[in-house]
């Protein structure tokens, strides 16, 4: 279960949705909730040289470090009248993917929530710089929570009953199975595994000239793979599901096949074998988050750990 939950936010209202999905997960695991806001103040200084513009800036600098606390207190406030979690807030200074990132480290969080949307530095959250740090540089999960699609009328988001996790054959990719299964149980979800066949890739390897279609065989072996991994996700009392399907965009598939299947989260790990190593990197990780309506939980895996049987790497490259 999770421990520590982190929440960044510029406290403008655009991660409501992300604070409320961070409280139920911290509810059901019995997790303290911390929320994170990052005041940077370089620009303050430098304007002028003089003693009386030090102190105006200086002046500033505080006049807007006390509006941020008393904001945050007010929204802790509010958190714990939502219900019985243990809400800290922290006030953090300096270029904001360096202080996220060194408080995940200091405070031993399990698990980032952040919105897609926000105010200032946080505006880019979920597709730039700063998730990209949080993600590479450390090894927590991070949840994307999409906002609500009235933004005149939110709605709280529910539960994540279905969750699609895109496996490739490799161990790397696997690693997503733990905080995920962690999550599943807290949420209730049904669990669906899903392997994308590239088909250009295919078609470059000589499958095309075979007399069966060249599918066929690489469908099969991902069919069994995923079926020898759900057995063994199903040991945590889960639901698990497999579904194969076949495109030209690992990351249009994935994000097409969530929408389809109604799933209300994708969870992705960041580097595995072929397609899934680029999923999120540079436009396909930008199509994948700006694409999919679902939320999205990120995880970079640290080391191959895994006894199952898989693929022949050589006959899986085009899965992911």
């Amino acid at each position: 279960m999770y421990k520590t939950i982190m929440v960044p936010t510029d406290c403008s209202g655009f991660d409501r949705e992300a604070i409320r999905v961070a409280l139920r997960i911290a509810q059901r695991s019995e997790a303290k909730l911390r929320l994170v806001r990052v005041l940077t103040t370089g620009a303050y200084f430098g304007a002028g040289d003089g003693v009386d513009e030090f102190h105006a800036a200086a002046a500033s600098v505080k006049r807007d470090r006390d509006n941020a606390l008393s904001e945050l207190y007010a929204l802790a406030a509010e958190c714990r009248r939502e219900g019985d979690v243990d809400v800290t807030v922290s006030l953090e200074t300096g270029p904001v993917a360096d202080a996220l990132e060194g408080y995940v480290k200091r405070n031993d969080v399990d698990l980032v929530v952040i919105s897609s949307h926000g105010r200032g530095g946080f505006s880019r959250l979920s597709l730039g710089s700063v998730a990209d740090s949080l993600i590479r540089r450390t090894t927590v999960p991070v949840l994307i929570v999409k906002p609500a699609a009235s933004y005149l009328n939110p709605q709280v988001r529910g539960a994540f009953k279905r969750i699609v996790v895109p496996l490739d054959g490799s161990p790397l990719a696997e690693q997503i199975l733990p905080p995920i299964v962690t999550l599943a149980v807290l949420e209730d979800s049904e669990i669906v595994l899903l392997s994308v066949i590239k088909r250009a890739i295919a078609n470059q390897d000589g499958h095309a000239g075979q007399k069966a279609p060249w599918w066929e065989r690489d469908v099969a072996e991902a069919k069994a793979y995923l079926a020898r991994i759900a057995q063994s996700t199903r040991a945590s009392q889960l639901s698990v599901l497999t579904d194969v399907v076949v495109g030209d965009d690992v990351a249009e598939e994935i994000a097409a096949y969530a929408g389809r299947e109604n799933a209300d989260l994708i969870a992705i790990a960041t580097h595995g074998r072929g397609g899934l190593s680029r999923v999120l990197k540079g436009s396909i990780a930008d199509s994948l988050t700006r694409a999919a309506r679902n939320c999205v939980l990120v995880f970079h895996p640290t080391a191959i750990e895994s006894g199952l049987k898989r693929p022949d790497p050589s006959r899986f490259e085009h899965a992911f």
